[in-house]
């Protein structure tokens, strides 16, 4: 028997960004070491984390991977050496624009913004999207 979800999620060919997303942004500071943005990462369960560039109002986002791959060469890394610029995405966007966004982006993680203000809410990862995938109703 399959486990059951607790709600009823639509399908991915139907689903908006808002059904798959993480509500809430994890954010380090641009001068944020490597043991500051592990900590964040491992305390928050999460793969990736906001900072901002030299112009605030423009998104970028670390990786965990960056993070421990430059624990070997980089030990003095900081956010702002290893962020990458973010992709922001309207909340009531399909799930499959959002994934055409990650696929020609080569990225795993967009920025929610809320459709009317525009002002970042949340996340969608490719694995809140697989959830769709494997969850959703078809």
């Amino acid at each position: 028997m399959e486990p059951a979800g607790s709600q009823r999620i639509p399908g991915v060919e139907h689903a908006r960004v808002s059904d798959a997303m993480n509500t809430g942004i994890v954010a380090c500071p641009g001068d944020a070491g490597l043991r500051e943005m592990g900590r964040l990462m491992s305390s928050h369960h999460i793969h990736c984390l906001v900072t901002s560039l030299s112009d605030p109002t423009r998104w970028a986002l670390v990786s965990d991977v960056d993070v421990a791959q430059s624990a070997l060469g980089r030990p003095e890394a900081t956010a702002a050496d290893l962020a990458v610029r973010a992709t922001g995405i309207p909340d009531e966007t399909t799930l499959i624009r959002a994934l055409e966004v990650m696929r020609d982006q080569r990225t795993s993680h967009l920025i929610v913004t809320d459709t009317e203000t525009g002002q970042p809410t949340g996340m969608v990862s490719a694995l809140d999207i697989a959830g769709i995938v494997g969850w959703g109703e078809g």
